[in-house]
């Protein structure tokens, strides 16, 4: 790899060539994203800081890893390390290529699923830090984390797994979206969306699959967690800490004391508090309550903006 030519500011010419990134993408990505950020001399010549280089050859190794230059191009190289070493796990880099190369999804839930019968942490979190690393974000919810607490579900209640393989299995997962989720979380500047689960309900896997979504999109979470009572999500709107509320409703959840909840919670939140609910168990048709129907759908709202 080419170091940059000595240590003072680069033309945009000499960044390109240090990082291999062509010139009209870094000025496309400063232009949407604001980085990477010249220095403009009284000449009017811009010159980019040395350090850029290392800060874009990070963002060149995730963009191979499936990650969007919006999701990363801002980020420090301290952020950018943290998501490296979920992206190219020891092993990885070591043989140069991945556990989970084949893009047959059932084999690599089996080898999640296994891992989670053999209580099995290490080994589960490596599939984990794989997947997000081929997969990039939206889908490794949808297609990784969402499938796999999917069959877990359906394994426990067919007897294949216990109690103790299925926590153990929903704490990994949740350990690991807090881990990617935090980088995100640090340099967020977007609207505020207060994130919690209705009273009652203490499954938390998809209030942390929409949380990490939310982070990736800029968005600023306020993470009030599962079981927050009706009145506390409402003060967090009034004190200011959040301009919109999602809420998570997991299937444990009853359709008409979802819907009840959420009525509830609509008439005492300001009315012009957008408030969003999905899930497995998120009911149809609540007055002044917008459904999500799959994690997709989310990202397109979050992309839309207030």
């Amino acid at each position: 790899m080419r170091s940059a030519p000595g240590s003072g500011p680069l033309t945009i010419g000499a960044l390109s060539r240090a990082t291999n990134i062509p010139v009209e993408t870094l000025r496309t990505w400063e232009r949407r994203y604001g980085a990477p950020q010249p220095e403009r001399k009284p000449s009017g010549h811009r010159l980019y800081p040395a350090a850029s280089v290392e800060q874009l050859r990070r963002v060149s190794r995730l963009l191979n890893h499936g990650h969007r230059p919006g999701e990363i191009v801002g980020l420090s190289v301290r952020e950018l390390d943290s998501m490296l070493a979920l992206s190219e796990p020891a092993a990885v880099r070591a043989t140069g290529t991945s556990s989970m190369e084949s893009a047959s999804l059932p084999p690599a839930l089996d080898d999640m699923i296994r891992a989670a019968a053999d209580l099995d942490r290490e080994s589960l979190m490596r599939e984990f830090r794989n997947h997000w690393a081929r997969l990039g974000p939206l889908r490794f919810l949808e297609e990784c984390a969402g499938a796999f607490m999917t069959e877990v579900g359906s394994a426990w209640r067919n007897g294949t797994l216990d109690i103790r393989h299925e926590h153990l299995a929903s704490a990994c997962l949740s350990d690991f979206l807090r881990e990617v989720r935090e980088p995100y979380d640090h340099r967020a500047q977007g609207p505020r969306i207060a994130a919690a689960a209705l009273p009652g309900d203490a499954h938390d896997g998809g209030l942390l699959m929409a949380c990490v979504l939310m982070a990736v999109r800029n968005w600023r979470v306020v993470y009030l967690g599962v079981n927050t009572p009706i009145d506390q999500v409402v003060a967090a709107v009034r004190d200011g800490a959040a301009e919109v509320v999602a809420i998570s409703v997991s299937a444990a959840i009853p359709l008409p004391r979802a819907a009840k909840a959420l009525a509830m919670l609509r008439e005492t939140l300001p009315h012009r508090t957008p408030l969003w609910v999905g899930g497995a168990g998120a009911p149809p048709g609540v007055k002044g309550v917008l459904r999500l129907e799959s994690l997709a759908a989310l990202e397109a709202r979050l992309n839309s903006g207030l």
